[in-house]
Parts: structure tokens; C-alpha cells; sequence
């Protein structure tokens, strides 16, 4: 008796149109490949849809990738402007914090698309303030996740509780293996010169916050991984004989 392939099971899309939605994850994702563009750094931002059950009784969920760019022509700032209802201005550039959108509302506008392979799948073709009768903020049911992929030490408990998907996507990036594998450093030398690069990488101060560094190599250290002896080191009695 044959053994087939059960029938694939339709997957429940968020209906099209437009949904309040309450954001509940910004990710990190580091260098993602571009498709038609070179590599990128890339964030996922991920909203509920509180008045759209699926057929289980849970809430739809719908997400965006986004190049992490500041660039006014960036699908980033564009919809983060229209979701803040304001123009980002000097104030904002690296200072905004997105992990503070976690549990703020919005508009979504939600459109069905069909892959090359006749499959539909839901996206994001806006972002925009919410209602005036629709609250900044509501609770959620998802737990809210944020995760920066330039914390340390890295924050794996987080990282653990992201959908299995966007932890594989994230493990792929250099900003993961960086943050997971961090590099040693290896000072060729004696130790004159890893006292040199440890000063310099831990950036020594004193008591009154001076900086220490030239004062202390100058200072005699004796450099036990050189390879010859010091020309004013006096030989031993046993060497002498």
C-alpha cells in the first residue's frame, strides 16, 4: 500500500486591508544578503493584529524586514515617519530608539501577494498613525522581544525565545558570529608590547582620570618572552666561569 503525501494544509493569511496593529518585536537581524542589492544590515519589526483572530482563537501576526538606514528614500524612516504622524529631524538620528515602539499602536495597510510558485502571502503596504479613537498603546498578548546584535554581552535569553525562522536568519550574519565568538586578542611580542595593547584596548586612566599609558612604558618592565638577554643585564657567576 502506497504510502503518499497528505494534502497541504491552506495557511490562514490576515485578511487584506486595513488593521490596527500593536508592535511586539524589533530585531537585530545584522547583514542579511540583498537579493538584487549587496549585503545589508537589516532589522524585522513584527506586529499583532488584535482584531483579526485566526480560525484558532489566535491573533494574526504580520512582519517587515527593513534595511537599517536613516536614508530619507529607506522604507525605514518612510514608515516610521508616517507611523509617528512627524518628520524625523537631527534630533532623532541616532537617538530614536525603535525598541521604544514595543506595544505602541498603528495602522497597518495589508495587501495579498501570490509567489512564483501560486502561493499567497500577506504584506505591509503601509504603516501609518492610529486612529484617534484607537489608544498610543495597548497590551499585549505576544511577548515583546528586542534584541541588538551590538549588546554585550549578547543576549541570549532573548535570542532564544525568537521564532526558530529569524534565529536561523540571524545566526547567518557576521554580527552574530561576532557577538557569540568574540575575538581574542592575540599580541605577538614579549610583554612589553601586550602591556602596550592591553592599556590601549582597556584605556588605563588614573585616580585623577589622566591617562597612565606613556608613564607606564616607560617604566622598567622586564620583558620575559624576549628572545635575547638585555646588553645591561650583568652575567651570572656560573656563565662568567
Amino acid at each position: 500500500m502506497p504510502i503518499v503525501m497528505p494534502e497541504e494544509k491552506p495557511r490562514e493569511l490576515p485578511p487584506p486591508g486595513s488593521h490596527i496593529a500593536i508592535c511586539y518585536m524589533v530585531v537585530d537581524l545584522g547583514t542579511q544578503p540583498g537579493g538584487r542589492y549587496k549585503p545589508r544590515r537589516q532589522i524585522l519589526v513584527s506586529w499583532e493584529l488584535p482584531d483579526e483572530p485566526r480560525s484558532d482563537g489566535q491573533l494574526f501576526a504580520i512582519s517587515r524586514r527593513y534595511g537599517y538606514s536613516s536614508d530619507a528614500r529607506s522604507s525605514l524612516r518612510q514608515d516610521i515617519e508616517s507611523w509617528l504622524g512627524r518628520v524625523l529631524t537631527s534630533d532623532d538620528f541616532g537617538k530614536l530608539d525603535l525598541t521604544e515602539l514595543l506595544g505602541c499602536t498603528c495602522q497597518l495597510g495589508v495587501k495579498h501577494e501570490a509567489r512564483e510558485d501560486g502561493r499567497m502571502f500577506a504584506t505591509i503596504s503601509s504603516v501609518m498613525a492610529p486612529g484617534k479613537r484607537t489608544q498610543k498603546r495597548l497590551p499585549l498578548v505576544n511577548t515583546a522581544l528586542a534584541l541588538s546584535l551590538d549588546d554585550r554581552p549578547f543576549d541570549r535569553a532573548t535570542f532564544e525565545q525568537l521564532p526558530e525562522w529569524v534565529r536561523k536568519m540571524i545566526e547567518t550574519s557576521p554580527e552574530y558570529k561576532a557577538a557569540v565568538h568574540p575575538v581574542t586578542m592575540d599580541v605577538p611580542g614579549g610583554v612589553q608590547e601586550r602591556l602596550r595593547a592591553m592599556l590601549v584596548a582597556s584605556d588605563h586612566k588614573d585616580a585623577n582620570g589622566k591617562d597612565e599609558l606613556a608613564r607606564l612604558l616607560d617604566d622598567e618592565i622586564p620583558d620575559f618572552g624576549a628572545s635575547e638577554p638585555r646588553a645591561d643585564k650583568k652575567p651570572s657567576r656560573r656563565a662568567s666561569r
